[in-house]
């Protein structure tokens, strides 16, 4: 029995550390969105959102600092510009980007309620065309990138290091991408039109998880999710401009 809980430490406390830092990473998310939009809009919320992106960002970091391999980097940068990794990357943001503007301009604009998204939008600046732009070459470039080493490298690697096979790595990790976007949603949206956007969101995860394990690089995933972003940032352009 002792040589057994001796044999098993080691491997129980990898596993500890493995998944501390994934529950973190989790959470932090669907905390921040919850504090800025549900719970303390306005007063505490936005410094407890901006805490709680720095948990989001930071531990992927910090594991990535300490355990970087400069080899590994370089052939996830090569399998990801190789050009059948782009093309695929172009090509699925293209398709799931001419989806969401075709659902968007020929039946969403002229049924959905967009007051709240409206307001809230106007109290923040992005009213103002310029402001519009560069949040959304942020947003397209920047935020997409920082998802996908996240969601997807992070996400899914740490899940594999938990002995998941693939397809349960692919939709738990699809879960963990698509709640907080469940919450920032049915803030601004009802109940039905949210939970539809969110499947969106969940395949979405879906995709990208899948991208990452087939090309074993972020590389055509962050291609096609800028792709993504991009059209619905058309579509908040259309609600804001017109």
């Amino acid at each position: 029995m002792t040589s057994n809980v001796k044999e098993n430490f080691p491997r129980s406390s990898k596993a500890n550390g493995v998944l501390f830092p994934l529950i973190g990473v989790a959470l932090a998310p669907s905390l921040g969105t919850l504090s800025a939009l549900w719970w303390w809009p306005g007063t505490i919320g936005p410094l407890i959102y901006a805490s709680c992106k720095l948990i989001l960002y930071g531990i992927p970091a910090w594991v990535l600092l300490k355990n970087f391999n400069r080899a590994a980097f370089s052939k996830g940068i090569h399998r990801g510009t190789r050009p059948a990794s782009i093309a695929f990357g172009f090509l699925s943001g293209c398709v799931v980007s001419a989806f969401i503007l075709g659902l968007w301009f020929s039946f969403a604009q002229d049924s959905l309620d967009v007051t709240p998204l409206v307001a809230s939008m106007n109290e923040s600046g992005m009213n103002n065309i310029g402001r519009f732009i560069a949040f959304g070459v942020w947003l397209s470039f920047g935020n997409s990138l920082l998802e996908e080493f996240v969601f997807r490298w992070f996400v899914d690697g740490r899940l594999r290091l938990l002995g998941l096979s693939k397809p349960w790595i692919i939709v738990i990790s699809a879960s963990i991408f698509t709640v907080h976007h469940v919450l920032v949603l049915l803030a601004f949206f009802a109940a039905g039109p949210a939970l539809l956007f969110s499947c969106g969101v969940f395949v979405g995860g879906v995709l990208w998880s899948w991208t990452h394990m087939q090309w074993g690089s972020i590389v055509p995933g962050w291609i096609s999710h800028a792709l993504v972003d991009i059209a619905v940032l058309v579509v908040g352009f259309n609600i804001l401009f017109g």
